[in-house]
């Protein structure tokens, strides 16, 4: 081989080495300077992650400090797809712990995206049980979740969070903004196994703020335990009851039955959820003849002990009222006192006719009926009633017996707090430190007294006799309202609301309670079915609140 030919050959061989130094030189700086940030990008999603953290919920408490819904850390299973090895193995290996389908966990584990959740919210122990695993792209990280610890316990009130912990429904939806707090944001380094290896930066969130309710754990219970009873011993659809402090308007309970647990409120019928008490409209039936006693004594058109001659119907146009019970004389004398105590339907529609449309319509809204209270509870009802001008010539012959009129239990309970309250009505609310809408002078403090003493009558020695509490003077009224018919069409004859409202003392009410029980079926009235009930909260509300007897024993 001639020189020359050498030469050549180790040209070229110096101008391959050249030329492939040049490429590998010219892919790094490709590499590093044109990509670089791609690839460093990529290698951060591989072992740094980023995440909100859910700030820790305010505690709602009761009116003395028993928590009623808290915060606990639990633990949440996440996974980076990308970084899965084989999502058959783990989906097997994952499913029996986390109690999720194996063929849903594969799923997840194939997915096309960075981030999933396998499962969220579950006991510390498990999440260290998946973190023994090891497998790599799955992670373990810490999330809250709202707990109740007394189950059952005024679940349509407190109401529920969901999965991202903002509440929902109920008092959690109400002050939500107030207990939520502020989320934080998380960094960290991690190996391929899920672990953290450390912390690039952890900005705290701001816990939310606590929440004290108005509403007495005890007397709650007391409420809740009652209505239970019953249901079950009338075979009812339902029943509420509202336990308010008439001078406060603060609402010491609020049941409603059926109960659920409200840790399990997504294994319930959404119809239980409602708080009724609030939500729910119904005709008042009998407890509405106050109202036509009061625009009547208001107006100085009689007093307690003003007569009437009474006979067992009146018809007024094509409407023809009667009295509730057959076994009425063709007339009867009946004084106003009488006409409250005995419910008499032909005494209350003659005191309307007495008042006239414009005085029964100006009482109506100075007790607050058709309009909401403005509790702070979302979803308040505001009750129904024809505008004046919509006026059939017999509606005043319905609306001072309770019909062609719908109101909520808190309604009523409110109106009844004005009359406790020497005639001045405050609004109902349920957290403590509520700013609240003025009150205002219902009826005067006189025409409050001679009420209370006309329904302390009604307990004595009227329709409500079986309310009476041992060692306390009670004023009340019984309800008894046929619910309309199915069809639309008038009332039904076997669909009742049976309801008793009332206060307690009788000269210095320190309560009012209200029960309404949805459609009882072995006994209706109001007196048989709500007045007992009324005894059982009242006595143990008073007790609880260290009420001393007003009668002698």
């Amino acid at each position: 081989m001639s020189l020359r030919t050498t030469n050549k050959r180790l040209r070229s061989s110096i101008v391959f080495v050249v030329v492939v130094f040049a490429l590998l030189i010219a892919r790094a700086v490709e590499i590093q300077v044109v990509q670089g940030a791609e690839y460093a990008a990529r290698a951060d999603r591989q072992h740094i992650r980023e995440f909100d953290t859910s700030a820790k919920r305010g505690v709602i408490y009761d009116r003395n400090g028993e928590e009623l819904a808290v915060s606990q850390r639990m633990a949440t299973v996440v996974a980076d797809p990308q970084m899965i090895e084989d999502a058959a193995a783990a989906a097997a290996a994952l499913s029996p712990i986390l109690g999720v389908e194996q063929a849903l966990l594969e799923e997840k584990l194939e997915a096309a995206g960075r981030f999933v959740y396998l499962a969220r919210k579950l006991e510390p122990s498990t999440g260290e049980q998946v973190s023994a695993l090891k497998i790599r792209g799955v992670a373990v990280q810490p999330e809250e979740k709202r707990v109740y610890p007394k189950g059952s316990l005024a679940p349509q009130v407190l109401g529920f969070v969901g999965m991202e912990n903002k509440g929902l429904a109920g008092l959690e939806f109400q002050y939500d903004e107030h207990l939520r707090g502020e989320t934080g944001r998380r960094s960290i380094i991690g190996d391929p196994f899920g672990r953290t290896l450390g912390v690039l930066f952890d900005r705290s969130g701001r816990e939310g703020d606590s929440l004290v309710l108005t509403i007495d754990e005890d007397i709650q219970y007391a409420a809740e335990h009652e209505l239970m009873n019953v249901v079950e011993r009338y075979g009812a659809l339902g029943a509420s009851a509202v336990v308010l402090d008439p001078r406060s308007g603060e609402i010491l309970a609020m049941a409603n039955v059926p109960l659920f647990d409200t840790n399990r409120y997504g294994a319930e019928d959404e119809s239980m959820r409602r708080n009724s008490a609030v939500t729910d409209q119904f005709e008042p039936g009998s407890t509405f003849k106050m109202v036509v006693v009061a625009a009547a004594l208001e107006a100085g058109l009689v007093d307690p002990e003003t007569t009437f001659a009474l006979g067992p119907s009146i018809t007024l146009y094509d409407r023809t009222v009667h009295e509730a019970h057959e076994d009425i004389p063709a007339v009867r004398t009946m004084s106003v006192t009488e006409i409250l105590a005995q419910s008499s339907n032909v005494g209350a529609v003659t005191l309307g006719l007495e008042v006239g449309e414009k005085g029964l319509v100006d009482m109506i809204e100075r007790f607050g009926f058709t309009r909401k209270t403005g509790v702070d509870f979302p979803g308040e009802a505001a009750g129904y009633m024809l505008p004046q001008e919509d006026w059939s010539g017999t509606t005043i012959a319905n609306i001072p017996i309770g019909q062609g009129i719908s109101v909520t239990p808190l309604q009523l309970a409110a109106a009844y707090g004005a009359i406790a309250n020497d005639g001045v009505y405050v609004q109902p609310h349920l957290a403590k430190g509520t700013e609240l809408r003025p009150s205002h002078q219902a009826v005067s403090p006189e025409v409050a007294r001679q009420l209370r003493d006309m329904l302390l009558v009604t307990v004595s020695a009227g329709t409500g006799k079986a309310a009476a509490v041992k060692g306390y003077s009670v004023a009340g009224k019984t309800g008894t309202a046929q619910k309309a018919a199915e069809d639309g069409r008038g009332y039904s004859n076997d669909r009742f609301i049976a309801s008793f409202i009332g206060m307690v003392p009788a000269d210095d009410p320190a309560v009012v309670v209200l029960v309404v029980v949805d459609e009882p079926t072995l006994e209706y009235y109001g007196s048989i079915v709500a007045a007992p009930a009324f005894a059982q909260i009242a006595d143990f509300a008073l007790r609880r609140l260290e009420i001393p007897p007003t009668i002698s024993q």
